[in-house]
């Protein structure tokens, strides 16, 4: 369905539009994937609340980052890439963001072989407009964290399911559903093809994956502590530490964010974000005091600055497992001779 070599998509992941880890996941022989991108520094989160004049400054910024790494992207992978539109009620630029992409690929007959699809995430599925997706030739897929929210999915008629359990990194579901019980209970249920995703870095999740059910595997995190991954390298840094910093306890945690809860790796930011969740939950602040603690930090650790206590750093719980920065070309072989080692050796000890 995708065109592509390995079954490895790469995971969308903010802030940033990911255009140079998205070229060089797909040249790699992997899927490649353009992030849909925060407002910029200046506007921040809270751009989704602010004045209509600021709302669309920051909006058109949004699609012009993102349209200008759609064509980058274009022109540098060797293989195929998608997008990814968060299409939660917060986030209401996506009809323009769709109309947008829609254009440049019909205008452009190289984005026409190379872009395959566009996840959808953190929002309905049956929202009209993204009908739009496969009536522009455009495969349509949906994450989803949930059988509820996988059926829904299937019903609205999706081309692919990527299930993402609750050990994932960023947006995770109110409900701890993981992995290891998600994945194969959705590919029992529907008739798309799943994609398996959350605590997958390796072979041994690509096996596991498969076994589960589900055609392929799903990263984020992994390909963070990737050379070619935009973060700044203090937050690669950052996760490779996080299992000696954290050596009796998790790496990750679970607070409040804009689409629902976040999992970020532990440090200052994401420890003072979770006393403001349990805050909100009493009622001693409200959600607009948590946005604002939250877009002030969105850039600090990923971008320019690198300020890793201070800044929101997405990541995880496979963190404690992820120990070398790596090229994306040697993460995905090392994945594929793995899996194919680990197979061979299973079908001779259990044949």
């Amino acid at each position: 369905m995708l065109e592509i070599e390995y079954p490895i998509i790469q995971a969308a992941m903010g802030p940033f539009d990911t255009k140079e880890l998205a070229a060089a996941v797909a040249t790699a022989g992997g899927f490649g994937m353009v992030s849909h991108p925060a407002p910029a520094p200046e506007y921040g989160i809270l751009a989704i609340i602010a004045d209509e004049e600021t709302r669309i400054k920051a909006f058109n910024d949004v699609k012009n980052r993102m349209m200008g790494a759609v064509r980058e992207v274009g022109r540098k992978a060797k293989g195929s890439f998608g997008v990814n539109f968060r299409v939660a009620p917060e986030q209401p630029d996506v009809p323009m963001l769709l109309d947008a992409l829609i254009e440049e690929r019909e205008k452009d007959p190289n984005l026409q072989k190379k872009l395959k699809m566009v996840l959808c995430s953190a929002g309905d599925p049956t929202q009209p407009h993204l009908k739009k997706i496969q009536e522009a030739g455009m495969l349509r897929f949906q994450t989803v964290p949930s059988v509820y929210h996988a059926k829904k999915a299937e019903k609205s008629g999706v081309d692919g399911l990527i299930v993402t359990g609750y050990e994932a990194g960023g947006h995770v579901a109110y409900e701890p559903y993981h992995t290891f019980v998600v994945v194969p209970e959705v590919v029992q249920q529907v008739k798309v093809p799943v994609v398996g995703g959350g605590g997958v870095c390796d072979g041994k999740g690509l096996v596991a994956m498969l076994a589960f059910g589900a055609q392929g595997i799903y990263m984020g995190t992994r390909f963070i502590v990737t050379k070619e991954c935009e973060f700044n390298d203090k937050v690669k840094q950052a996760i490779i530490d996080s299992s000696n910093k954290y050596p009796k306890e998790a790496t990750t945690i679970v607070t409040q964010g804009v689409y629902g809860p976040l999992r970020h790796l532990k440090n200052r930011y994401s420890l003072r974000l979770y006393e403001l969740t349990q805050m909100l939950k009493n009622e001693e602040i409200t959600m607009q005091d948590v946005w604002a603690f939250e877009s002030e930090g969105t850039y600090r650790a990923k971008g320019p600055e690198g300020n890793i206590e201070d800044g929101a750093i997405w990541a995880g719980q496979v963190s404690l497992r992820i120990h070398k920065l790596m090229t994306c070309k040697e993460v995905i072989d090392s994945i594929m001779q793995e899996a194919e080692a680990i197979l061979k050796d299973l079908a001779k000890k259990y044949t």
